[in-house]
């Protein structure tokens, strides 16, 4: 057999729309390719049938949750769940069958696929093991099966937060000098946009100059109920002026929320507008009067960082990453005082003065974190693992 070579990685995140763990695959990989001493890193997915199209600026469609009962018929639903293993077991072995090639294999998205290359993993949260009932039965089954035996499998660990590191140590009594921790970055396209740019975004969406912004799936851990109930309490002038959009595609168990939604349809506060594309949500950020973010869980946060570029005022839950992340650029409040949160949206319409200081504020916090550090600090970690490899080949005995 021929000698390894390269590093190998699993981008098949990057053919779905795009959110937290595509987008750090999509900048990660770009930030080790425009590097110094670019390493040999080989998207799978990628090498086989070119990088995935993404579509230009998001038009206004509507938006509704995946789980209405007008969003899909049942059969192609059955069909897509039935088909859904066997696509995977295929996908497995004609990975496994490409990695016999390499020397190393970089798992970005938590459960590596069974191989025997040299493997590394990047944690960005253990949530779906601590808090299972945030997420959907089969995410919950595959960590079940298969969690325990990617941890296994796996020589070095890249956690994306400080956070994450400690939860893998004190939770999984992973060694703490086998996790690398490698913090994300704000992604290129969000620095504040030129005034042309952001009247056309809020032209399209007919948009008020101002408004408060919620940007992430719409999902249990993203507490959305409690942001509702928030921005509910304000008063009635207030809303109308400032008005609640939500940019994000529905996730799972959302039955409640969208009635919830639906039984306010009659007022015109609150705006979906789905998921958006990352030139208009650059340009929502610049326009918006906050980034409002009462999540309970992050393993980092990149939506808030990426606000905090764009010169977004932000207020989000002072709960797990989000502290290392926002620092003393942004609200910190805990998720589950609406009364709090009422008062800090309140203020940052009443109160220009403070408002303007957290616009301040922003920008020099996200320029503390950039993609070329965690793209040589993730080459860091490939090289360790692969000295290690090279150490075990050299004192391996001869056959």
């Amino acid at each position: 057999m021929s000698r390894r070579t390269g590093v190998i990685l699993n981008d098949r995140v990057l053919f779905q729309s795009l959110t937290g763990v595509g987008n750090y695959v999509q900048a990660l990989l770009d930030a080790l390719r425009t590097g110094p001493e670019a390493p040999d890193v080989r998207p799978f997915l990628s090498s086989l049938i070119g990088a995935p199209a993404r579509p230009a600026a998001t038009a206004l469609r509507p938006a509704a949750p995946a789980d209405a009962r007008a969003a899909r018929s049942g059969r192609p639903r059955r069909v897509r769940r039935w088909l859904r293993p066997a696509l995977l077991r295929a996908y497995a072995t004609g990975f496994r069958w490409a990695a016999r090639r390499s020397a190393l294999y970089h798992e970005p998205n938590h459960i590596p696929i069974r191989c025997d290359c040299p493997t590394i993993t990047t944690i960005h949260d253990l949530s779906v093991l601590l808090h299972p009932q945030w997420h959907p039965a089969d995410r919950v089954r595959w960590y079940e099966r298969d969690f325990a035996r990617g941890v296994a499998q796996t020589k070095r660990f890249l956690a994306v937060s400080e956070y994450t590191r400690q939860e893998l140590v004190n939770r999984l009594n992973i060694a703490p000098d086998r996790i690398d921790v490698t913090p994300l970055a704000p992604r290129p396209a969000f620095q504040p946009q030129p005034a042309e740019r952001v009247a056309a975004c809020r032209r399209d969406f007919a948009l008020p100059e101002r408004f408060f912004l919620f940007v992430g799936t719409l999902e249990p851990r993203k507490n959305v109920a409690g942001l509702l109930a928030a921005y509910g309490a304000l008063p009635a002038s207030v809303r109308r002026a400032h008005p609640l959009v939500l940019a994000g595609g529905w996730g799972w168990n959302t039955a409640e929320l969208a009635e919830r939604l639906r039984a306010g349809s009659r007022s015109d506060d609150v705006r979906l507008l789905g998921y958006v594309g990352d030139d208009v949500l650059a340009s929502l950020y610049t326009t918006a009067t906050a980034l409002v973010w009462p999540t309970y869980y992050e393993g980092f946060g990149l939506p808030p960082l990426e606000a905090l570029a764009c010169g977004c005022p932000v207020i989000v839950s002072n709960v797990t990453s989000l502290p290392e992340v926002v620092g003393d650029a942004g609200v910190l409040l805990d998720p589950l005082d609406v009364a709090a949160w009422t008062a800090a949206l309140r203020r940052m319409v009443e109160d220009a003065a403070w408002r303007a200081e957290w616009q301040r504020r922003g920008p020099e916090r996200a320029a503390r974190f950039s993609w070329a550090r965690c793209a040589a600090l993730t080459r860091a970690a490939y090289e360790r693992v692969l000295r290690g490899a090279g150490d075990a080949e050299r004192e391996e005995p001869a056959r």
